[in-house]
Order: C-alpha cells, then structure tokens, then sequence
C-alpha cells in the first residue's frame, strides 16, 4: 500500500472511530423507549425538565440522523478500500449478522441494509464514473423526495389529531410495551421480531435508495482521495463552515419548531424537511472537518486512538447492540426501558462512552482484530485464524 492510500485508509478509519462514538449517543433512546421516541420529547418524557429537554434539543441537532448517514458513507469507503475480487467477500455474512441482530436484538440495526447495498454497490464500480454519479445522485435526491413527500402528508392531517392518534402509542399502548420490555428480553422476542420486520420492509422499500446512494458516494469520495486530506485547504474549510453553518441551525430549528408545536403531527413537515436536509449537511461538515484534523495532525493522540477504533468498529457497533438490549430489557426487574428521560441517557451514554473506549484499548492489547471481524473472516474463508496476540 502506497502512500497515499495509507493516508486514505487513516482518514477512513478515524472518521468511523468518531462516527461509533456518535452512534452510541444517536441510537440510545432506540434503544430506551417505544420506536418513536427517538424525536418525540413527550414519548421520552412526559413531563420533561430544563435538563431534559436541552438533552433532546441538543440530541436533536448534533447526532440525530447525522452519524447514520455517516455510517453510511464511510461503508462505502471502506469498501472501497479493498481489492476489486475480494470486496463482496463476508457480505453475506455480515448480513446473515445483521438479520441475526434485529430479530434476536434490536430492530434499529443498519448491517442487514448496508451489506445488501454493499453487494449491490461493489459490482456498479464497473460502470463509467459519470453514469455512477447520475446513479447516485438519482438515489440519494429520490429518497429525499420520499421523505418529504411523507412530511408533506403530515401536513394534511387535521389539527385534532395527536400523536397518539397517528401512531396507535397512547398512555395505556405505551405503558403495556414498557412493561412487556421490563418482564425480560425473551418474554417480548416475537413483538420485537414483528418490530423488525416492519423497521426492514422499510428499510429496504423506502429508504434503500438513499442507502445504496450513500454507499455509493463514499466510494466515489475514496476515488477521489478525499480522505486523504490531500484536496485543496480552502474549499475544506469553506464546505464545513458552509455545511455546519445551515446543518446544525436547521436541525435545532427543527427541534424548536417541534417543541413550539406541541409535536402536533399536522404541523411536523417543515420539521421534518429541515432535520432531513440539516444532517445531511452536518454529516457532510463533520466529515471535512475530519479530513482537515487528518492534513494538519490535530490531536495526533486521538487520531490513533480513532484509528484502533475504526478498526474495530463493527465490533463496537454489535457490542453496542447486545449491551444495551440487555440494560433496558435484558433482564426482569432491572431493566431500564421507559425509565429514564433525555438527560439520564445523555449521562448513561457518556459511561457507556468511557466503558467503550476501555474495549477499544483492550482489544488493541490483546486482540488482533475484533471479535466480530474475526468471526466473519473465519467464516468467510472457512478458516479462523488466531484471535489473541503473541
């Protein structure tokens, strides 16, 4: 691997590193309350307090949606990066690992939808570069039309109808769902079993297009050298101010407007329109601001702790999965589920954070690869090779 490549490579691997750290914050309350609540103050909280609700707002603008379109891009860089024969090899495994998580686990997962966008995406490198662009373009701009076309069918809805009302979760539903989670996670696997197929038919229907644009867009960014840090200084600078500078304002817009309405789903499309558009323009902004930490060694230290956990971060994301299914619903009489509002995620995520970078050094320690990477690429080659160190 030539020079350029390794610092392709580098700039690929920290910004996954940053991006399963904001996906442990992203994914919480997923993981916490009813499928809705991740953008509904009141379904977190029914009498939310100050702390509360600037955790939500600033949940809202700065990793909501955000690191997800990341993952996304950065999937497709990192497939990229390997050889042309082997880059669908353990696809197919890694979606057999994805089903294996949403139905045992957690619907919110993303493996099952990228590694069949991954086997989609890889053969369609053959295709010349400006049909890949009209492809990709056509993808991510359709599934934005069909985000706002939902939006705009909010807007229809009339003013009498509530929350309750649109999504079948009023006190007595929600209060029966927190409960069948605290009784244990097996006393409620087949409802999450239906959970997740409904989360996949929608994945795959609705906003598999974005996905597979997105996947595709990361590998055109790696051919482009972008995360290199190699592309003129100036243009960075500007595309993250520029990007940062409308992302994060909509997107706390959004929560406001959200908040000022009363979460009134008559009044939620212009809500959801600014968030949708804001985190596409944060991701885009987090991502040049990596590449300009990756030109000029900002924090040099943390760049290589980032790097190990890019290396590790399907890893990191499984464990994410399992570990917080078993806090909010693993086991009766201590779970969490329903428990506990915005600002006590926030805190649990930032032990969680700590706990997690002690498994990234760890692994780094005593492991060559991750766990997960490993049992992949054992079955993938139908041998497993050594796990610890020397």
């Amino acid at each position: 691997m030539n020079e350029a490549s390794e610092a392709e490579e580098a700039g690929v691997l920290i910004m996954l590193g940053v991006t399963v750290f904001g996906l442990l914050f992203a994914n919480l309350s997923g993981f916490a309350h009813v499928w809705a609540a991740a953008d509904i103050l009141p379904l977190q909280s029914a009498t939310p307090g100050a702390f509360d609700t600037l955790a939500w707002w600033a949940g809202q603008t700065f990793v909501s949606w955000t690191f997800n379109i990341l993952l996304l891009v950065l999937f497709g860089s990192a497939l990229a990066l390997r050889h042309q024969q082997d880059g669908t090899r353990g696809l197919g495994w890694l979606f057999v690992a994805g089903l294996a998580l949403a139905y045992l686990f957690w619907h919110g997962e993303l493996l099952t939808v990228l590694a069949l966008a991954g086997m989609i995406a890889v053969p369609m490198q053959a295709l010349p570069t400006a049909t890949r662009w009209m492809t990709l373009s056509g993808l991510i701009g359709g599934t934005f039309l069909i985000l706002l076309t939902g939006a705009g069918i909010t807007a229809l809805l009339p003013d009498t109808m509530g929350l309750a009302d649109l999504l079948g979760l009023d006190a007595t539903r929600i209060a029966d769902i927190e409960a069948a989670h605290q009784s244990g996670f097996w006393a409620r696997l087949p409802e999450n079993m239906a959970t997740a197929l409904q989360f996949h038919l929608v994945e795959v229907f609705f906003l598999g297009g974005g996905v597979l644009g997105l996947v595709l867009l990361g590998m055109e960014l790696v051919e482009r050298r972008f995360w290199s840090g190699n592309w003129p200084v100036m243009p960075l600078v500007l595309g993250a101010a520029t990007a940062l500078g409308i992302g994060l304002p909509l997107n706390g817009w959004s929560a406001l407007n959200a908040m000022s309405a009363g979460f009134a789903p008559s009044q939620a499309w212009g809500g959801i329109a600014a968030h949708a558009t804001g985190a596409a323009l944060a991701a885009s902004g987090y991502a040049m601001l990596g590449v300009l930490a990756v030109r000029y060694r900002v924090a040099e230290h943390v760049q290589l702790f980032l790097i190990r956990a890019g290396h590790v971060w399907l890893t990191l994301h499984v464990g994410q999965i399992v570990l917080l299914t078993l806090v909010f619903s693993g086991v009766s009489g201590i779970a969490l589920y329903g428990q506990m509002g915005p600002a006590s995620l926030f805190g649990l995520g930032l032990v969680l954070a700590i706990v997690q970078a002690g498994a990234v050094w760890a692994i780094d320690r005593w492991l060559r690869v991750g766990p997960v990477e490993w049992l992949l690429e054992g079955l993938s080659n139908r041998h497993f090779a050594r796990l610890r160190r020397n």
